[in-house]
C-alpha cells in the first residue's frame, strides 16, 4: 500500500491517469471532474485539475513553503495537453509552480494564464524572487532546478488579463470546437486581485474559492458567488468560528509597538510581502503619529525584501475601487496622499550597506529604533530570518510579531511553537546569511550543518522576545466559509487548502450549516469528483450519521473520534478499490463502517 496516500495504487507512476483508474468517463451527465493534484490536505502547492469532455483546465498551480513535496503532483499530464491555467491569486502557494508547468511543456503552445490585472503584476514579482531562491537552493544542495529564467518568462507571456469578469473559453483559448466552457472571476477580498472562479458547462457549474478574505480594509468587499452543484473551498481557518476584531488586532499591533519603543527595542514583523505587509504598513501610516511622549520621532519605520515592489504595486492601483476600497480610493482623491501605504519617513533599504546602518544606529544611544516588515512571513526566506539573526547576535532585547500563519515544518512554526509551550528560547535552523561578513560573535547565534552537510545558521530565539498577534488573517473564518457556501448553495463540497484539524471541524459545521450539501468531502491527491446532478463523491464524507458525539466527550476527543471514522472508511474504499470490487460493494463498505462507527457510539454511551 501507498503508506503516504494510501488511496492511491502502489505502481502509481509518471503515467498514472486518475480518471482511468477511478472509472471515470465524462458525458453528458457528468460534464466535469475536478482532480487535486496538490493543496488538498494541506496548505501550500495548490492546484485543480478540471477535466470537461473537450478541455482540460487547472485552477492555480503552487508551490509548498513548508516541509513535504514542493511542487504540486503532476503525474499523468502529458505534455501540451492543458488548454489554459486559471490564476485566483498572486500568492506563491498558487502561482509559484506554473513556471515547472513550463518547463515540463505541459501547456499548450497557446494556451493562456487567465488573472485578474492586480495578480498578474503581483505574480511577476513574486516568481521573480522565485527563481532566485529556487537558484540558489538547487545549487546549495546540488540538484537540478526545476525551472529557468526561461520558464518564468513564458509564464509572464501567457498572461492574459481579464479582471472581475466573465467570458468563454474559446474567446481566450484555442481550444476544442464543441468546447462550450463559461468562466467567471469574482472578488474574494484576499489581496489586490484576489478572486474566485467559477466553472460551467452544460448546465453544471462549480465553483474555486481560491482564498476567501474579506477582513482587510483596504480591499473592496467579498463578491457574492453564482450558486453552483460543487463548490472546491479553501479551509485555513475552518476549525476557528470566527476571528476576533480586525480593529482590536491592530490595535494589539499599535500596543506592541509602542512599548518596544518605550524601551527602546527594536521590532521585527516577519510577514508576506504581499497583503500583510501593506494591512500593516496602512496601520502605521494611521496610527504612528498618536505615540506618546515624542516616539514618533524615534521611531524608523522599515521596508525591506519584495514587500518594497508588492507597496509600490498596490500604489499603482489606489484610485482603482476594483482593487481597492472606497475608502481608500477617497483618501487619495480628498487627501491628495498618493502613498497611503507609506509612513511618512519610511526607508527602503538598498542593499546589505543601508541594513548595517539600520542595524548599527539601533544600537547606539541615540539612534532611531527601527520597526522592521520585511519578508518572508514564516522565516523561510527574504531578509526576515537574516534580521532575525542580527538581532539576537547584537541586541540584549527585541520584539519579534508573528501575525501571520505559519505551516508545518517552518523556523516560524518553531518559535510559534516554542511561545506556546512556554519555552525559554526556541532553537531554529534558518538558511540565510548574515546582513555583514559574518554573523555577530554571540553564542545565540553561530554557523553549523545539517546531518546531510547543509549549511545552515542555528539560532536561539528568546521567547519572551516572541508576540503572536491574531486577528490579521487575510482568510475567512468558519463563519465566513460558511456565508460563502451557503451563497454558493452546492450539493457537494470539497474542502481543500487547510489543516486536517480544520477541514474535520468545518466539514461537521458545514454538514449542519449548509443546508443544501448533501455530501461534504475533503479533498485527496490525484482523486477525482465527479461532478454531476446525482453525484456519487468518491471520498471520505461526512453524514449525519457521524455528527451525533457523547455529550461527556471533549471537543477534541469528538473531532478525533470523527478523523479516526474517516480514515477507517478511507483505508476501506482505498483496499476495496485496489481489490477490483464494484462500485456497489465500495458503497456497501461505507454503510457498513459508517453503521459500526455509530453503533459503537451508542453502546458506548448506554455503558456510562
Amino acid at each position: 500500500m501507498n503508506t503516504e496516500h494510501p488511496w492511491l495504487p502502489e505502481d502509481a507512476g509518471r503515467e498514472f491517469d486518475p480518471l482511468g483508474y477511478n472509472n471515470i468517463e465524462l458525458d453528458e451527465e457528468t460534464p466535469f471532474a475536478v482532480t487535486p493534484r496538490g493543496g488538498s490536505r494541506g496548505v501550500g502547492r495548490s492546484c485543480y485539475q478540471v477535466d470537461t469532455r473537450h478541455g482540460r483546465y487547472l485552477v492555480d498551480c503552487g508551490l509548498n513553503q513548508g516541509g513535504g513535496e514542493k511542487f504540486p503532483d503532476l503525474r499523468g499530464l502529458q505534455p501540451n495537453s492543458v488548454d489554459a491555467v486559471f490564476l485566483t491569486h498572486a500568492h506563491i502557494d498558487h502561482c509559484g509552480g506554473l513556471p515547472v508547468l513550463e518547463n515540463q511543456s505541459i501547456l499548450k503552445d497557446d494556451a493562456p494564464i487567465l488573472t485578474t490585472r492586480g495578480t498578474a503584476d503581483l505574480a511577476q514579482l513574486l516568481l521573480t524572487d522565485s527563481l532566485k531562491i529556487h537558484k540558489r537552493e538547487a545549487q546549495d544542495r546540488g540538484a537540478k532546478q526545476r525551472f529557468t529564467e526561461d520558464d518564468v518568462d513564458g509564464v509572464f507571456e501567457r498572461f492574459e488579463v481579464i479582471d472581475y469578469d466573465s467570458g468563454r473559453i474559446e474567446s481566450f483559448a484555442p481550444v476544442h470546437d464543441a468546447e462550450t466552457l463559461r468562466f467567471r472571476f469574482g472578488g474574494a477580498a484576499h489581496l489586490l486581485g484576489s478572486a474566485w472562479v467559477s466553472v460551467e458547462r452544460d448546465g453544471y457549474r462549480t465553483v474555486f474559492s481560491g482564498d476567501i478574505g474579506g477582513r482587510a480594509t483596504h480591499l473592496p468587499d467579498v463578491e457574492p458567488p453564482p450558486s453552483a452543484d460543487h463548490l472546491v473551498t479553501e479551509s485555513t481557518y475552518g476549525g476557528l468560528h470566527s476571528h476576533r476584531s480586525f480593529s482590536d488586532a491592530r490595535t494589539e499591533v499599535y500596543r506592541a509597538i509602542t512599548r518596544a519603543l518605550k524601551d527602546g527595542d527594536p521590532v521585527l514583523i516577519p510577514t508576506f510581502a504581499v497583503g500583510r505587509a501593506q494591512t500593516l504598513l496602512l496601520l502605521l501610516k494611521e496610527r504612528l503619529h498618536t505615540l506618546p511622549n515624542g516616539l514618533d520621532e524615534q521611531v524608523q519605520v522599515v521596508v525591506d525584501g519584495m514587500a518594497q515592489g508588492a507597496t509600490d504595486l498596490y500604489h499603482n492601483h489606489i484610485r482603482d475601487t476594483t482593487y481597492v476600497s472606497e475608502s481608500i480610493a477617497n483618501r487619495v482623491e480628498n487627501a491628495d496622499d498618493t502613498t497611503p501605504f507609506l509612513p511618512d519617513g519610511t526607508i527602503m533599504p538598498d542593499g546589505d550597506s543601508d541594513r548595517r546602518d539600520i542595524l548599527d544606529a539601533c544600537a547606539s544611544d541615540d539612534g532611531r529604533i527601527p520597526v522592521i516588515i520585511s519578508p518572508s512571513g514564516m522565516l523561510t526566506g527574504g531578509n526576515s530570518p537574516r534580521y532575525l539573526a542580527e538581532l539576537i547576535g547584537r541586541c540584549d532585547s527585541a520584539r519579534i510579531l508573528l501575525t501571520g500563519y505559519q505551516a508545518l515544518g517552518t523556523p516560524g512554526r518553531a518559535i510559534q511553537n516554542a511561545n506556546d509551550a512556554d519555552a525559554e528560547e526556541a532553537p531554529v535552523e534558518l538558511e540565510t546569511n548574515p546582513i555583514g561578513t559574518d554573523w555577530p560573535d554571540d553564542e545565540a547565534v553561530a554557523w553549523s550543518r545539517t546531518d546531510d552537510g547543509e549549511r545552515v545558521t542555528r539560532v536561539r530565539v528568546p521567547t519572551e522576545w516572541v508576540q503572536p498577534v491574531d486577528g490579521l488573517s487575510a482568510h475567512g473564518s468558519q463563519a465566513e466559509l460558511t456565508s460563502f457556501a451557503r451563497d454558493v448553495s452546492p450539493e457537494t463540497i470539497t474542502l481543500v487548502h487547510g489543516p486536517e484539524h480544520a477541514q474535520a471541524e468545518l466539514a461537521t459545521h458545514f454538514a449542519k450549516n449548509v443546508e443544501s450539501a448533501d455530501q461534504i468531502t475533503r479533498g485527496r491527491l490525484l482523486t477525482p469528483v465527479a461532478i454531476t446532478h446525482d453525484p456519487d463523491v468518491e471520498t471520505s464524507t461526512v453524514t449525519d450519521e457521524m455528527l451525533s458525539p457523547n455529550e461527556s466527550e471533549t471537543h477534541k476527543e469528538q473531532l478525533d473520534n470523527l478523523y479516526d471514522a474517516l480514515s477507517m472508511i478511507g483505508e476501506q474504499v482505498s483496499d476495496a478499490r485496489n481489490n477490483a470490487l464494484s462500485e456497489e460493494q465500495v458503497r456497501a463498505i461505507v454503510r457498513d463502517e459508517i453503521e459500526a462507527a455509530t453503533t459503537s457510539e451508542e453502546e458506548s454511551t448506554d455503558g456510562r
